[in-house]
């Protein structure tokens, strides 16, 4: 049974050894041919550098992904435009990107609204998850509270598994509705 996992390892190290030389492959040639693109990227891009390698400890790479996703929506308008003007070699509009500090400012800015939507989407989530749990709880107290006039008090004696304590917060049910049949059986005269 240890040679399972051994080889489930072997074949993670062929997947990964295939796509790391893949990437070692592509990722040169794809910098030779878009050069400029690269180059604007890689200044757009540097708050997503910065959060992939100083700041983001997590395997899993939160904080990158969240600025990532939105400074490369700030970079992608401007790439385009380098497309469009010149193909893949023109430098000089490069340089005019770059050197444009609005063009800088919107990148950066993209970068900086990842970061807040980092910082301030688990407090909203946490808020609303708080607002409908307890919403969810008073519902089901009002239908607990329904089936136990409905039932009697001991409808909750099987879920519980011991006789119920007295609720400062429910309802007193009336007298003979929260009888169970065992306890109205030993009330009963026997003959």
């Amino acid at each position: 049974m240890a040679k399972k996992p051994a080889k489930k390892n072997a074949k993670a190290a062929k997947s990964s050894g295939a796509g790391s030389l893949l990437a070692w492959i592509l990722v040169p040639i794809i910098g030779i041919l878009a050069l400029p693109t690269v180059l604007l990227l890689a200044v757009g891009m540097a708050p997503t550098l910065v959060a992939f390698f100083i700041v983001d400890r997590h395997p899993a790479k939160y904080s990158t992904r969240a600025v990532g996703y939105l400074n490369f929506a700030g970079c992608l308008p401007y790439a385009i435009d380098l497309w469009r003007s010149g193909g893949v070699w023109d430098f000089e509009t490069l340089f005019l990107i770059i050197t444009n500090p609005f063009t800088l400012l919107v990148m950066y800015s993209a970068a900086a609204v990842g970061w807040i939507v980092l910082f301030a989407a688990p407090p909203v989530v946490a808020a609303y998850l708080a607002v409908t749990s307890e919403m969810r709880e008073k519902q089901l107290k009002a239908r607990q509270k329904d089936l136990i006039s409905h039932w009697g008090r001991n409808v909750r004696l099987g879920v519980m598994g011991a006789e119920l304590e007295d609720d400062d917060d429910e309802e007193e049910v009336p007298a003979g509705e929260g009888e169970d049949k065992e306890t109205a059986a030993e009330a009963a005269p026997s003959s």
